[in-house]
């Protein structure tokens, strides 16, 4: 053991893996008092009592046989052989520390056994169950089914008994491939015990990140080293020939480091640290400029060496002011802004500031493993300050983060997700809460980037008269675009990329990630793009660097404006088709996790697909290709959202009847899910009624009022929900042209009811305080009202 304490010497159990394999359960003694199986003795096991040689089928052939024949009870065998009795004092060590996370590939109920015995609270999963939105530290993770939750039924379905394709699908469609990827991500070690390596699905996920090796130990018997063995295991990690007895004796050993921890080594978290990062002197060039601009590529340790001036970013003096003064007496200051209007670098100033005031900033990652050592330490800190630049990440740990003493939280969000979202924006983050505004810009603002823009050389003729015009930093970025010096610069220098059919696909990919405001998973990236992003990026190093912050292994997006850019004028219409369609179908079977509802509400809406392919001709053909082909996937036709998406599309290309029918569809849909709401359904319903019978001039009736007015009683519901009355208040404005087009068709009776509804609409909307009116628009929306129901009258 002492050769290979050096490398376990900064090891945090705490913030540690375990992943175990049938030879660790070998130990264990089953219900038969007989040690339990590995994979090989089951499949032996089961080739005797079929009397035929265990080379002649595979495993899961033969417990299908077994499971087939009458004179057999494959739950009962099973039962027997891994339901455990006894644990070794080496196995009760190991499972006796307390791990961040365990995984297994074992069908016994080894580490339940244990922690029972010595009771402690767990969680256990096994691989089709839905993972909580939050898992708790300490759970356990059943990759190919435990027998604890089997039974005589479900025997068969509970327990993956293949060690290849078959358990390859199960585990490439779970959730739990993906949490794996993500505890691989931030955990300080991850260590498997009495595992080969047969499992092809769990070695190719090894490989992806090349990060993760230096953290991959492989327990293995002490004096047994396989030469061929360990030239398999060396790419995937390193080689502890300890054995679990050695693995044990380490456990019992294990006291946590006390050496100090540096801020900038944690994991979840970075320190944004100016003195740290100020270092260059020398003012920045030209070209760092431009694709600062342009491609987004912002350098902190540039933005900090020369604020307060404007040779690098502009400022935003005034604004930096206010949320300073807001932060002091605030617990969360949520920041928001459309896209393009400089929410990260908004970020980057505003710690610089906070950090001349006392406080220490921490930027958190998207959607970390939260370590118990990492919130100890920020524990420690007199004045922290936790920054988050995803308001999705935010909502699910701010709640944890919150027991820190003295913290206070900065949250990015985008101003339409902003309204939206207000319910939940209430009830999850903390208050006293303040806002920060960052849609529009002032004339210091205009005159700052005037001067930023002349210094680096990149003035462009006419353009100040421009900049005047324009009314916040999104305008005055796409003008830049539009400008032909610039944009041929963009295509001189990303052209000959986008050749590269690889290069594109993974560009598409992760530029439609970012335009829809959500990180480039690594995990997702690989299985859309079916490629190493990062190695295949990393081939044109001088351009992508630019347009990426190739951060380790992983591959950001640097600007959403550039995102939005390159999607609707560089890249081919078709890619995007194609692309959509393959992160929507692979979204949808990961629905339950937070992440993958994000990507199909946004990339299944058909105006974020229309924006999509904005210069392209032929773009209504390819949309309807699209959601023929989604139409197809069982999963996603199953979804009431894609057929009201499907509705919208219709609408557009004035084929109102086929719409019509898809919302019904739609609702259809949402009656078989349990405790569906169907808000986003109904107000579209009511605008589609409404645009229908506005254009039905040859009918003397209007013979859909009935329902157009039950909707509207529903939109008048929706109208005292905070978080949803932001889409019933738009649709509002349809109803004056549909009376003035048909009013002739409506009788005297229908009016009084038409009437009545309209009033306790505009009751509900006039109740609205000021900010909710100012928020919503809603009071252009009672004027409308008003004029509806004088009209009627009248």
């Amino acid at each position: 053991m002492t050769a290979y304490s050096e490398s376990l010497a900064d090891v945090n159990i705490a913030d540690s893996v375990l992943f175990l394999g049938s030879g660790f359960s070998s130990g264990a003694k089953n219900i038969r008092n007989q040690h339990l199986p590995t994979g090989d003795q089951l499949k032996n096991s089961f080739a005797r009592r079929l009397d035929i040689y265990p080379t002649e089928h595979d495993l899961p052939t033969l417990a299908s046989e077994i499971a087939s024949r009458p004179e057999f009870n494959l739950y009962k065998i099973l039962s027997e052989l891994f339901t455990v009795n006894e644990l070794s004092k080496d196995q009760s060590d190991i499972l006796s520390q307390k791990w961040l996370r365990i995984y297994t590939t074992n069908y016994d109920d080894a580490v339940e056994f244990a922690y029972i015995k010595t009771n402690r609270q767990f969680d256990s999963y096994v691989h089709d169950d839905e993972k909580p939105r939050k898992l708790a530290n300490g759970s356990i993770i059943h990759l190919h089914g435990c027998i604890a939750r089997a039974s005589q039924e479900n025997v068969h379905r509970q327990l993956v008994l293949d060690e290849a394709s078959y358990a390859r699908q199960y585990f490439e469609r779970s959730a739990w491939r993906g949490e794996f990827h993500r505890d691989l991500k931030f955990c300080s070690a991850c260590f498997f015990v009495g595992y080969s390596l047969k499992d092809y699905h769990i070695a190719a996920l090894l490989l992806e990140n090349p990060t993760f090796k230096g953290k991959i130990y492989f327990v293995v018997k002490e004096g047994e080293e396989d030469p061929i063995f360990a030239n398999r295991i060396r790419p995937y990690g390193q080689i502890l020939p300890i054995g679990t007895e050695g693995f044990a004796g380490f456990c019992r050993n294990y006291s946590p480091s006390t050496s100090p921890v540096s801020l900038h080594t944690m994991r979840a978290f970075r320190y944004i640290d100016p003195r740290k990062d100020r270092k260059t002197i020398s003012l920045p060039t030209a070209t760092e400029v431009f694709h600062l601009v342009t491609y987004g590529t912002f350098n902190y340790q540039r933005c900090v060496s020369t604020l307060p001036g404007n040779d690098y970013v502009v400022p935003r003096s005034d604004l930096v002011q206010g949320a300073l003064e807001k932060v002091r007496s605030a617990k969360c200051l949520l920041i928001h802004s459309s896209l393009g209007n400089g929410k990260s670098i908004f970020l980057y100033i505003l710690s610089h500031k906070l950090s001349e005031q006392g406080y220490k900033c921490f930027m958190c990652a998207a959607h970390p493993v939260l370590s118990e050592h990492e919130i100890s330490l920020l524990k420690k800190i007199e004045k922290p300050v936790i920054i988050f630049d995803s308001y999705d990440t935010a909502v699910d740990f701010v709640p944890e983060l919150d027991a820190i003493p003295n913290v206070k939280f900065i949250i990015t969000i985008r101003s339409g997700l902003h309204y939206v979202r207000l319910h939940e924006i209430q009830s999850r983050l903390p208050s006293p809460m303040a806002r920060v505004d960052l849609n529009g810009i002032s004339t210091r603002d205009k005159e700052d980037f005037r001067s930023l823009l002349d210094k680096s050389g990149l003035h462009v003729d006419g353009f100040d008269l421009v900049i005047d015009k324009c009314g916040n930093f999104r305008e005055i970025v796409l003008s830049l675009y539009k400008n032909r010096q610039i944009s041929d610069r963009i295509t001189s220098e990303i052209g000959p990329l986008l050749r590269d059919a690889d290069v594109r696909k993974v560009f598409v990919t992760s530029h439609l990630l970012k335009w829809i405001g959500q990180p480039a998973d690594a995990e997702f990236l690989q299985t859309v793009t079916k490629s190493d992003a990062y190695a295949v990026v990393s081939r044109f190093p001088e351009v992508t660097r630019e347009i990426f912050n190739l951060d380790g292994d992983f591959v950001t997006v640097r600007s959403a404006m550039f995102s939005e850019y390159l999607i609707q004028n560089h890249f081919p219409a078709h890619d995007i088709v194609d692309c959509v369609n393959q992160m929507i179908v692979h979204a949808a079977r990961r629905k339950p996790e937070r992440y993958y509802q994000a990507i199909l509400s946004s990339l299944m809406r058909y105006n974020i697909l229309k924006s999509a392919l904005e210069n392209e001709p032929a773009r209504m053909v390819l949309l309807t290709g699209l959601f023929e082909d989604m139409r197809s996937d069982e999963q996603i036709n199953s979804e009431p959202l894609f057929w009201l998406q499907y509705s919208i599309l219709k609408t557009d290309n004035d084929q109102l009847n086929e719409a019509e029918k898809f919302i019904r569809t739609a609702y259809a849909r949402a009656a078989a899910r349990a405790g569906f709401h169907t808000f986003q359904i109904d107000t579209y319903a009511l605008r589609l009624l409404l645009l229908i019978e506005e254009r039905n001039q040859e009918d003397s009736q209007v013979s859909r009022l009935d329902e157009i007015m039950q909707k509207m009683d529903k939109v008048r519901s929706i109208i005292n929900e905070p978080s949803r009355r932001y889409h019933a208040i738009e649709v509002l404005m349809r109803i004056e042209p549909f009376v003035h087009s048909r009013i002739s068709a409506i009788a005297a009776e229908e009016r009084t009811a038409l009437n009545y509804r309209l009033q306790s609409l505009l009751d509900s909307l006039v109740n609205l305080s000021q900010s909710e009116r100012a928020e919503t628009g809603s009071d252009k929306v009672v004027r409308s009202i008003r004029r509806t129901m004088v009209h009627l009258r009248t």
